[in-house]
């Protein structure tokens, strides 16, 4: 018998979706700890000293914290896992979801936040609604093989899911764009964000963004949580 695996969460709480399509939806958000690539560039992972803390739960732990969310979920809000990077533990979030239908009788709608250097499992994709993929650029200090898996990109590209990129000049939209042409990337799927993690730097770089949208016809996304409560955790 398989061993119960464990969801190693970093934090929880209860907002709205800040990004991409869904951006303005009241959500349930589950943090997971860990990741496989470190941001270390110019744009550096502004959630990092969040998803190193946590602790882990059994599904009947997490099924009990889920409890004082159920209200909100049973009224239209999503489930979001994010990170960190998620799919490292996509066994456990697979797992979790099953236990949680068969314990609440629902699926709220659920959404897993990637960078998209995981294929996710067979097993998982049905039980998710959307994909947001995150990818990341060589302004994330990370080298080119580890931050672009051309094959998770492609599967995850398959299923219901969104490219979000963040970016803050021409020369970053011009390496996202070779990238999103090599997937063969839909652009009603592709969301262009302004680099920044406090409100003075989205501010500055909305326009930036929002004209190269404009120019080449794509959905262009700010960071809600941003402007709202200028914090990128916890909100």
């Amino acid at each position: 018998m398989a061993r119960e695996p464990k969801l190693r969460i970093a934090e929880h709480f209860y907002s709205i979706q800040g990004e991409g399509r869904t951006m303005g939806i009241p959500s349930v958000f589950i943090r997971l700890q860990a990741c496989n690539i470190l941001c270390k560039g110019e744009w550096v992972c502004d959630t990092i000293e969040v998803w190193k803390q946590g602790e882990g739960y059994t599904i009947d732990k997490f099924l009990v914290l889920m409890r004082k969310y159920i209200p909100h979920l049973k009224d239209g809000a999503h489930l979001i896992f994010t990170g960190g990077e998620p799919l490292i533990q996509q066994k456990a979030i697979e797992w979790a979801i099953r236990c949680f239908k068969r314990v609440y009788g629902f699926k709220p709608f659920i959404e897993i936040e990637t960078n998209g250097t995981i294929e996710p499992m067979d097993e998982l994709i049905p039980k998710i609604d959307l994909f947001n993929v995150s990818f990341k650029l060589k302004n994330s200090g990370v080298k080119f093989e580890r931050r672009i898996k051309y094959d998770a990109l492609k599967k995850l590209r398959r299923c219901n899911t969104i490219f979000k990129v963040v970016i803050s000049n021409q020369h970053d939209f011009a390496e996202a764009e070779n990238i999103l042409d090599k997937i063969q990337a839909d652009k009603k799927d592709i969301y262009l964000m302004p680099a920044g993690d406090n409100i003075k730097d989205i501010m500055k770089a909305n326009s930036i963004v929002a004209d190269i949208c404009i120019k080449n016809t794509i959905n262009f996304s700010t960071r809600l949580q941003i402007v709202l409560w200028n914090k990128t955790v916890g909100v």
